[in-house]
């Protein structure tokens, strides 16, 4: 099935949950547990005011020593980004990594909420063609990750996990290898149990035994592994069983990015193709440009083989705080280090490309953004630069 021409009300989960204003956070909670959804909408007479998703719930149980007492409104997050039932998988995923959300409202023609789609509902539908642009676990995995050990507390272990955007944290033992995982889910069980997180050993807190995958393993493999399982996550460990990396839906699903700028090249290509009668033209390269341009949320950078900087989208201001006009001709590994990278040359270069487009989690000046690097080539298969692309996490 091609992902980008199918519709998200094909892939939504249509049983939405749901709670009104009047209702305690706790009330919400349970729903989540019950029926095991990552996220509930809170509404008044069909109308939707807000969402409470597992990520609210990390945030509560750090910032706030009075849970029982919150209602549904105060742990909620307004508005609710919504999408038509018509709207592409392709689109929908692009609008939720432009707003740096997971989960968006499906609306019928009358705007009423008729399901909810996540970063999983999409990446569930993916076809093998799809899994075929990437070669291994290596090629999509996020080498940046929570990592805590085992008599580490509740509360630093969810702090982290804030601090990095992350929907969990890998517990090791004192060889790196893990031994446990906490997640957002946890959080949730956690507070519908009256835990104080301060007051507790992640060990006591985690959920093991934990799946693990190798770096070399087939990516499509490793999601029909996680299927199976009905999990959302897994740690990749290389050859010695040290923890070296992440695999979760959002990784997976971030290589839709990619899929949206050839998507759009497809769009207009075909709307050039319907105007050859009045032989109108599209310069490839003024198509591209336009195209990389408004892939809204996404800097590209690119460089020759010698890092020069020969071109970038006007999106590098808002995602990570440089100006046009002051990157052109400088070396992109200096660039990258001045917005809070450091050692990206170590990253950027010719042998780390080498297996594909790798990806970053990396704390920058304007907050944690999902970098990937990969090497620019030619017709011909050879290398020519070097290509950067960022958005916030």
């Amino acid at each position: 099935m091609n992902i980008s021409r199918r519709a998200i009300s094909a892939v939504m989960t249509r049983n939405v949950c749901h709670v009104g204003i009047q209702q305690s956070a706790k009330d919400a909670l349970a729903l989540m547990q019950k029926h095991t959804v990552s996220s509930v909408l809170v509404t008044e007479d069909e109308m939707i005011l807000g969402i409470i998703t597992e990520r609210d719930v990390v945030r509560a149980l750090q910032c706030n020593d009075k849970l029982k007492a919150l209602s549904c409104t105060d742990l909620m997050q307004a508005p609710v980004v919504t999408t038509p039932a018509t709207t592409s998988c392709l689109d929908a995923y692009h609008l939720m990594a432009g707003r740096s959300i997971r989960h968006l409202a499906v609306t019928d023609k009358a705007g009423h909420v008729v399901g909810i789609a996540s970063e999983g509902d999409v990446m569930r539908n993916f076809g093998i063609e799809y899994y075929m642009n990437f070669k291994d676990v290596a090629s999509v995995m996020s080498t940046e990750f929570c990592k805590v050990h085992l008599s580490v507390t509740v509360a630093d272990a969810l702090s982290m996990m804030l601090e990095k955007c992350q929907s969990c944290a890998v517990v090791v033992d004192e060889l790196e290898r893990p031994a446990g995982m906490l997640t957002e889910r946890d959080a949730v069980r956690l507070w519908k149990e009256g835990v104080d997180p301060g007051a507790l050993a992640v060990q006591e807190a985690m959920h093991t035994p934990v799946m693990t995958v190798k770096p070399t393993k087939r990516l499509h493999a490793a999601v029909k592994s996680m299927e199976t399982a009905r999990i959302r996550r897994l740690v990749v460990v290389d050859q010695h069983g040290i923890a070296c990396g992440l695999l979760t839906h959002h990784e997976i699903a971030r290589g839709l990015e990619g899929d949206y700028a050839r998507y759009l090249k497809e769009i207009v290509e075909f709307q050039a193709r319907s105007l050859q009668e009045a032989a109108q033209a599209i310069d490839e390269r003024l198509l591209l440009a336009n195209i990389l341009r408004s892939v809204t949320g996404t800097a590209l950078l690119a460089s020759d083989l010698d890092f020069r900087i020969a071109y970038v989208t006007p999106s590098i201001g808002p995602v990570l705080g440089l100006r046009v006009e002051d990157v052109g001709g400088t070396d992109i590994r200096a660039t990258l280090e001045t917005i809070g990278w450091r050692g990206a040359g170590a990253f950027v270069n010719a042998e780390s490309v080498a297996r594909g487009a790798r990806h970053y989690a990396v704390m920058t000046t304007r907050g944690m953004a999902d970098i990937q690097v990969s090497g620019l080539i030619d017709g011909g298969n050879q290398p020519q630069g070097y290509l950067v692309l960022a958005q916030k996490a």
